[in-house]
């Protein structure tokens, strides 16, 4: 099976190559807004990228490159890290370089979704805290103790400069990332919480960044839906969905601040329990083996199953302790995705693998998942 690199972050192409040029980001925007070039012309990259993905990307001349979110994951799927100084230079090397922000990282590429524009620099709060979670390891190792929490602490600035969206004295609501934005989106919120609470945990700002967490998780256990589902917005506007891996990023999110907020766990357990309730009866196929990828949607594609929902999945099942039945997926998700040595991202409505090696997409979280997967496997057998 795969191995991981321990001496440099891994690079690879995407699953989102073709939305990053210009003509890519200039039709996503006429798409969101409703305009008929849009929706002709995300229909025909659509097809072009799902039928001849390799082709349209040498087409387009794309090139491999490191993500942060991968970087991130990269260091703490290793269970002994044997190069933290390159690891911590790696982190760095694809950080968000505008000093207003401090220590933050994003996609590292531009996106343009329905909030809008965002450039390949703009940090995000559904991407940092991975990068924090990375820095917490690296203080463990002498050689780059002092400066990953010197890293660390610099993520300051950036949480205080997302945007309030809402707030009164229980709740708090913040932007995805440190700009305007018209939607206020549910799973970033939850992102933000584990952040404030991972500074509490580091003795940074400690009540106060403790206040914080607790106040944006209040926002995010109050938009939970009586059944235990969450959209991925805070709103009923057109556009809105529930997907599986969004859904279990909340879950996992909520999981980590009651363990590093022992006062609200009595608070976020039911919710927790009705997250986890929602996702096992509309979520998964016992036919299968896998989670399905939406309840509701709003775009229609011709994929059926996407790693990224089994990866997210298989790490809530590990959260929960649920050790057997994380054995068990795991196998289907070889079986599913894995073939004549590459990985893959997705499959399709023809039963085809997509997606070879694209890892930033389901494959790195899923590398992430397994190996602490592994690792929970060794110290039983220890």
């Amino acid at each position: 099976m795969t191995e991981l690199p321990k001496d440099k972050a891994p690079i690879a192409l995407d699953p989102y190559n073709p939305w990053m040029t210009p003509f890519g980001v200039s039709v996503k925007r006429q798409f969101y807004k409703g305009k008929l070039m849009g929706k002709v012309g995300a229909m025909a990259i659509g097809v072009i990228d799902w039928l001849a993905p390799t082709l349209s990307r040498k087409a387009l001349g794309a090139k491999a490159q490191p993500y942060p979110i991968t970087t991130a994951q990269w260091i703490l799927s290793q269970p002994i890290i044997e190069h933290p100084k390159t690891c911590l230079a790696e982190l760095m090397a694809c950080a968000s370089t505008d000093d207003h922000h401090g220590s933050s990282w994003g996609l590292g590429f531009p996106w343009m979704s329905k909030n809008g524009l965002y450039d390949s620099n703009m940090p995000f709060v559904t991407h940092t805290p991975y990068a924090l979670e990375a820095l917490i390891k690296l203080m463990a190792y002498e050689e780059t103790a002092d400066e990953a929490k010197q890293v660390f602490a610099n993520a300051w600035p950036f949480l205080e400069n997302l945007l309030v969206m809402h707030e009164d004295d229980e709740q708090l609501a913040l932007s995805y990332a440190p700009t305007e934005e018209p939607r206020i989106v549910i799973n970033a919120n939850s992102y933000a919480a584990l952040s404030y609470a991972l500074f509490a945990s580091q003795n940074l700002n400690t009540e106060y960044a403790k206040q914080k967490a607790i106040k944006l998780t209040q926002w995010v256990l109050n938009l939970q839906q009586d059944n235990g589902a969450w959209y991925y917005y805070a709103d009923s506007q057109t556009g809105n969905f529930i997907d599986c891996f969004h859904s279990c990023f909340v879950i996992k999110n909520l999981i980590k601040v009651a363990k590093l907020i022992p006062e609200l766990e009595s608070k976020i357990q039911p919710v927790i329990e009705r997250g986890l309730g929602y996702l096992e009866s509309h979520f998964f196929d016992p036919s299968k083996g896998l989670v399905k990828r939406f309840s509701e949607r709003d775009i229609k594609d011709p994929f059926v199953w996407d790693l990224y929902d089994q990866a997210e999945y298989l790490g809530l099942l590990l959260l929960t302790k649920q050790k057997e039945r994380a054995i068990a997926l795991n196998k289907t998700i070889e079986k599913t995705f894995y073939h004549r040595g590459a990985w893959y991202c997705k499959t399709d409505i023809f039963g085809r693998r997509w997606g070879r090696n694209f890892l930033r997409w389901g494959i790195y979280p899923y590398f992430y998942q397994r190996s602490q997967l592994a690792l929970s496997l060794a110290q039983d057998a220890a």
